[in-house]
């Protein structure tokens, strides 16, 4: 009896349960829709706020460029139509714009093809009118522009960017707008919608709209086939075709952001959000939508992960309080990084802006104290201190470039014969008197049994000149600075180089060692506290050494000073031949002067090294561009160029097309003639790009005279043997 009753009992409390469960679960689900139906309206604001800040922004690039190059037009202080379309040709050869036009007061447009398009004509030349863009008194204005060739059959869909000019006439005649062309391309590749893709399948668009409906430009590609598309169109042909257009050309009117939900012709209910660009002068609208599906998956896919939660509670719970641990541990990192790259751009800018400022006072007290009588000796003095202070701050920027190479792998090292002996002496003579002036006894102790092994002097030196700078820096006055290097032979011809730096300054925590190789790190103590520094020395000198396939290993504690331990694998070598320079540079056997090609487009460069050069003996020739280069060359005499030295980066034609061109003209010179690329772009694809193109060798910029002196020995040696 008992047991039936509990049944009967247990029946209405189980169905209790069910009942609750299920309302409670309606309730949910339909709170859920609407929480997700809000989040998402605020995830797809967010993602138009996103996109239309990157599309406003390239917008506003656009705009300053044109504004720049007008200001640069004006300075070439054009006399001609022509001279004008020259220098815009130029211009928008070295920008983002693939058309640049110049709109006059009377409607006429000349353009950086060499084209002029008249409104006024009857002619095909009639078909670019651009002053009507202008009207109202707008300043800047950015439209849509289809270019079409209706008897051609072509067509061109553009974005157009244009500026207002004033006070700005060529040849008498008054212009009234600048304008640049550019693809669709440049604002579609702003929009990225990638939140609502399934089975590969896209559920949602963006894109850019006029205020009178007219797409500007869609993500999806396949919406333009040289046609026009209107949005409010496509509204009036859905199957919900009611007042919804009206309402939101109303609204678009306004300015104000809108969003709604629409069901197109084939039964797609979808949600719209209209949002109008910020600037006044950006007359366009961004859009997006997403279908309606996309979201209610998502509300159902909540409540199936709600379920399954409510059985593994504690798991969850577990795992939130592990992964709470870890996002605190990360947040702590970064938070350490982000400072670590703050104290290093204070750093930066004051060491920088340090030598800098030292620069700049020289060169102004060079020109106040240009007239005295003793100017000669003040102006040595004076250019000795800019000089070393230049190439202090060369160092900071090659630091920058190095980890950024070095971080990449796209260090190239050199393998050729160096003296460690000559190495530790260099470094010791340019270390000597910042660490003596210190009131630090700098050692140098070698036992060396290979005078010459294969490696790159550059960056060894770079290494040893790290740790020792280092070392003068965090070692007290009256202390010790120990630079030793020894060797142990292997089988093979194989040597271990070791190179041992000591100190007895301040040493370093344990706690620092763990992360002493990190970019940016730098230790504070109250003998390094007033100590600045880019934080990279021994970042630089650990990714080198591995580089070398060597080992760098440290040796401190505080208090007791630090010893550094850089070991590094290499091949004997041969002692390499003695070049001798002389203060003539003679090439071949007919007692001419040795013959230098420069192209150069910055006058400057050009002017400095043709003063050096041709103060060694050096006969130089000059050309502004790659062009230029190659007619040089053309005009010369078989043989009558020894050597060319060729920027890479050149207006016009750049070194690698011109260096390209040279080895291929028909004439036995053309193929051997020594190539140099200067350039300042050191990394190892433009090394290639530079070989690839025929030319011989590389340097860097800042040019050092004294490796360019000891290339150009080499050629001379050459062609001397030769009897070039």
């Amino acid at each position: 009896m008992n047991k039936e009753k509990n049944r009967v009992i247990s029946f209405p409390v189980v169905l209790g349960i069910v009942l609750t469960v299920a309302v409670v679960s309606v309730l949910y689900l339909k709170r859920l829709d609407r929480s997700v139906a809000n989040n998402t309206l605020q995830v797809i604001r967010e993602l138009s706020e996103h996109d239309q800040d990157r599309i406003q922004a390239h917008v506003e690039r656009a705009w300053d460029s044109l504004v720049y190059m007008h200001g640069k037009l004006v300075s070439y202080d054009c006399g001609s139509i022509p001279e004008l379309e020259s220098y815009m040709n130029v211009e928008c050869a070295n920008s983002d714009f693939s058309e640049l036009y110049m709109v006059a007061a009377d409607g006429k447009v000349y353009t950086d093809k060499y084209m002029v398009y008249d409104p006024g004509s009857g002619s095909m030349n009639n078909r670019i009118d651009l002053l009507p863009f202008f009207e109202g008194g707008k300043e800047r204005v950015v439209v849509r522009f289809d270019d079409t060739v209706d008897k051609a059959g072509i067509g061109k869909e553009c974005i157009l960017y244009g500026v207002r000019l004033h006070d700005f006439y060529v040849d008498g005649t008054e212009m009234s707008a600048l304008v640049g062309m550019c693809s669709l391309s440049s604002i579609r590749e702003e929009l990225v919608l990638d939140s609502f893709v399934k089975d590969g399948v896209s559920r949602g668009y963006s894109a850019v709209i006029d205020k009178d409906g007219n797409y500007v430009v869609n993500v999806d590609k396949t919406i333009y086939l040289n046609q026009k598309n209107n949005f409010f169109d496509w509204m009036e042909k859905s199957r919900e075709n009611d007042s919804a257009a009206e309402t939101i050309r109303e609204t678009i009117e306004k300015k104000e952001d809108l969003s709604f939900y629409h069901k197109d012709a084939e039964g797609i209910n979808r949600l719209f959000y209209l949002m109008p660009f910020e600037s006044e002068e950006i007359e366009w609208y961004f859009l997006l939508s997403v279908e309606e599906s996309a979201l209610l998956e998502q509300s159902r896919e909540f409540f199936a992960m709600s379920v399954l939660m409510f059985g593994t509670v504690l798991i969850v719970i577990a795992g939130i309080l592990y992964a709470a641990v870890r996002v605190r541990q990360k947040s702590m990192m970064e938070a350490a990084q982000a400072k670590a790259r703050s104290e290093f751009m204070a750093n930066m800018s004051h060491e920088i802006r340090t030598p800098l400022n030292g620069v700049i006072g020289l060169i102004q007290l060079m020109e106040r104290d240009f007239d005295r009588e003793d100017a000669k000796k003040i102006m040595r003095e004076r250019l000795e201190k800019a000089r070393v202070t230049a190439n202090y701050l060369l160092s900071l920027v090659n630091d920058i470039l190095d980890m950024s190479k070095l971080q990449s792998g796209k260090i190239d090292l050199q393998s050729e014969a160096v003296s460690p002996e000559t190495i530790t002496d260099a470094v010791w003579s340019m270390q000597r008197s910042n660490i003596e002036n210190r009131g630090i006894t700098f050692v140098v102790e070698k036992e060396i049994s290979a005078p010459w092994i294969l490696g790159d002097e550059i960056r060894i030196k770079q290494i040893l000149m790290n740790l020792v700078g280092n070392a003068a820096k965090f070692t007290p006055e009256g202390g010790t600075i120990t630079l030793s290097v020894f060797q142990e032979k292997e089988e093979g011809g194989r040597v271990i180089t070791t190179f041992v730096c000591k100190d007895t300054g301040c040493g370093m925590s344990r706690e620092f060692q763990e992360h002493m190789w990190e970019s940016f790190t730098q230790e504070r103590n109250e003998i390094s506290g007033s100590v600045k520094g880019t934080g990279l020395g021994l970042a630089i000198s650990k990714l080198l050494t591995d580089a070398m396939g060597g080992e760098i290993t440290v040796d401190s504690r505080p208090g007791a000073g630090s010893t550094f331990t850089v070991r590094l694998p290499a091949q004997e070598a041969a002692a390499p031949r003695q070049q001798t320079q002389e203060n003539a540079f003679i090439s071949g056997k007919d007692g001419r002067r040795m013959r230098v090609l420069v192209a150069e487009d910055n006058e400057l460069n050009a002017e400095i090294l043709k003063e050096i050069l041709e103060s060694e003996g050096v006969e130089v020739l000059l050309a502004g561009n790659g062009a230029e280069a190659v007619e040089r060359f053309r005009e010369t005499e078989n043989g009558g160029v020894d050597v060319i030295l060729m920027d890479m980066q050149m207006p016009v034609m750049d070194g690698c097309e011109a260096a390209s061109r040279i080895r291929s003209m028909d004439r036995p010179d053309a193929k051997k003639v020594p190539i140099f690329a200067c350039t300042a772009n050191t990394f190892q694809e433009d090394r290639e790009r530079a070989t690839r193109s025929g030319m011989s060798d590389f340097l860097t910029k800042p040019i050092d005279t004294k490796i360019l002196f000891r290339k150009l020995s080499v050629q001379k040696a050459d062609a001397a043997e030769t009897g070039a």
